[in-house]
């Protein structure tokens, strides 16, 4: 008896949850290792986190073309156990009293590696698994409630890394996706058939297939702005999330692994109200717009954490923030996934990563100098401004402000490229 897609969107969203917890934990264990452990420089600091970050930017487009055309269940379960194996070389060299800024972070960057693959295999899985009933839009705003109700859960659990180690923590994350693995092995879907393994493609092929994404989304309005508007905007707040917030942590207020685990909690636990809450609500009709409003509370934001707020009201600051980023990231990946064509919905997708991880390595370098010469609370400063300019360019020189929403046709109307 063939399990009909709508049972499988519950354990899909369980799997997300237990591979992002692994994440969240691993958010707050390994710059509380280079920060906190080994004290290193704001510069380092920031080169730590943009070389652990590279692979992401560099290979999820390949993750993307690798993922199109295999049976998707089976190869995130392999990947998933591979990072699993990664964690558990990075416990054993701290249990072995081996820690070193180059043994940090070149485990983060394996782990960086099979999450590039990770990633656009596991966002193409979900429109095999998503409900018909429940509609796309929704199930991404579910599956980002799971993504991020997991990091939450996991962040929290960071919170101990100063009182019980690291060993055990990176212990648990091993397990967790090693959980995520076996559930993604075992998914059903309606259609088998879409999912038959190909042949193995040669680098020759990915490169061919990824030039293939680009011309999707170039040729695209709708997917070709956004993707823009994403890339341009993502050094600022991946930066800031991976760098600024752990040196805000500890040359701000002096806090230590509990400190960082709250501040980060407490963006996560926006972000995860939201994106639940936004999930239950009916399709907006004017997504575009929502999108740039809601990216304007940036600048509020950033602008505020300059003026060195006290701890409680930087949490809550952050918070605020989750909430607002949430929604944008729901409405954003709905619109993509809503876009993209079938054939080419995995290297679209991952597409869409690339514009969400690309600002990582440049944004950690920028923070992590930023703090070095003129101090955390000024190099924020760089947010705002950069938000004012980037917004009233969209806004008078694209179309995203009237973009609608378009589920009925979006992906049929989507050029497709040639062979």
């Amino acid at each position: 008896m063939t399990v009909r897609s709508d049972s499988s969107l519950q354990p899909y969203l369980v799997s997300l949850a237990a591979h992002f917890a692994a994440g969240g934990m691993m958010g707050v264990v390994f710059p509380w290792l280079i920060v906190h452990e080994l004290h290193e420089d704001q510069a380092w600091v920031g080169i730590a986190q943009a070389v652990a970050s590279l692979p992401m930017m560099i290979l999820v487009l390949f993750g993307g073309a690798a993922a199109d055309g295999r049976d998707l269940r089976a190869y995130l379960a392999r990947l998933q156990l591979g990072a699993a194996i990664v964690v558990i070389l990075l416990a054993l060299v701290v249990a072995s009293h081996l820690l070193t800024f180059f043994a940090v972070t070149a485990c983060m960057f394996m782990v960086s590696i099979f999450s590039a693959f990770i990633m656009p295999a596991r966002d193409s899985l979900l429109s095999h698994v998503a409900p018909p009933s429940l509609g796309l839009p929704r199930a991404v705003a579910m599956s980002i409630a799971a993504t991020f109700g997991g990091q939450l859960l996991g962040t929290a659990v960071g919170a101990s890394a100063s009182t019980v180690g690291a060993v055990p923590l990176l212990c648990v994350q091993a397990i967790l996706l090693t959980i995520a693995g076996i559930l993604s092995s075992r998914l059903a879907v309606d259609n088998p058939d879409a999912m038959r393994p190909n042949e193995p493609a040669p680098l020759s092929r990915w490169l061919h297939v990824t030039g293939e994404a680009f011309v999707v989304v170039w040729q695209h309005e709708r997917l070709r702005t956004i993707i823009l508007y994403l890339v341009l905007g993502a050094p600022l707040f991946n930066g800031w999330f991976m760098v600024g917030i752990p040196l805000m942590v500890r040359d701000v207020y002096h806090g230590s692994s509990a400190g960082l685990s709250l501040v980060i909690t407490t963006f996560l636990l926006g972000l995860t109200i939201s994106s639940f809450l936004f999930s239950r609500l009916p399709p907006v009709e004017r997504p575009g717009r929502l999108m740039m409003l809601l990216s304007l509370n940036n600048l509020f934001v950033f602008a505020v954490v300059h003026f060195e707020l006290p701890f409680e009201f930087f949490a809550a600051l952050m918070f605020w923030w989750g909430l607002t980023s949430g929604v944008a990231m729901a409405v954003t990946r709905g619109m993509i996934q809503v876009a993209a064509p079938h054939a080419y919905r995995a290297r679209v997708l991952s597409m869409l990563q690339f514009a969400n991880v690309a600002g990582g390595p440049p944004g950690s370098l920028m923070y992590g100098f930023l703090a070095q010469w003129v101090g955390i609370l000024n190099a924020v400063l760089v947010v705002p401004i950069s938000v004012a300019i980037l917004w009233l360019g969209f806004r008078f020189f694209s179309s995203l402000w009237e973009f609608r929403r378009d589920d009925a046709n979006a992906a049929t109307t989507a050029p497709i490229a040639l062979d």
